[in-house]
């Protein structure tokens, strides 16, 4: 996943789950906890990386649903509401377009930033190539019992 604008870019990819099949608490959400990995550009070229298990595997197929409802016209806005405040991602209807505010923690890094913040403008193909993105990312990662 790719956000960007004329000044920064923020390139979030999901490594694996953060547990192994039979690791984690069987009772609990550990066996479905995924590590998102970042790569942020700020406006000076400056890169900066970090990962955090942030996301769920259910939280990733909501994601795909809210933007899918939002794209098809069905609502105007999508937020996303996860467990964990790490990552955030909210998108609106502008036009023929969407506007999309991606904020990613960075709590492991030496550097004076503690977020990356990214307010992209996508088009219709760009959304729908995004949600195409986390579809075969839902596929790849399924929720573990």
């Amino acid at each position: 996943m790719l956000f960007k604008n004329e000044e920064v870019s923020l390139k979030l990819e999901i490594s694996n789950y953060e547990f192994p099949a039979d690791g984690g608490d069987p009772t609990s959400d550990d066996r479905n906890w995924l590590v998102l990995r970042a790569m942020y550009t700020d406006d000076n070229g400056m890169v900066i990386k970090d990962s955090n298990s942030c996301l769920l595997t259910y939280e990733l197929k909501e994601m795909a649903a809210g933007l899918k409802v939002l794209c098809a016209g069905l609502k105007e806005r999508y937020d996303s509401s996860f467990a964990e405040p790490y990552f955030t991602l909210s998108a609106q209807a502008d036009g023929e377009a969407f506007l999309v505010m991606v904020s990613f923690a960075l709590p492991n890094t030496m550097e004076d930033l503690d977020t990356a913040d990214v307010e992209a403008r996508l088009t219709r193909e760009e959304m729908r190539d995004l949600i195409d993105e986390l579809d075969m990312l839902c596929a790849k990662f399924p929720e573990r019992a």
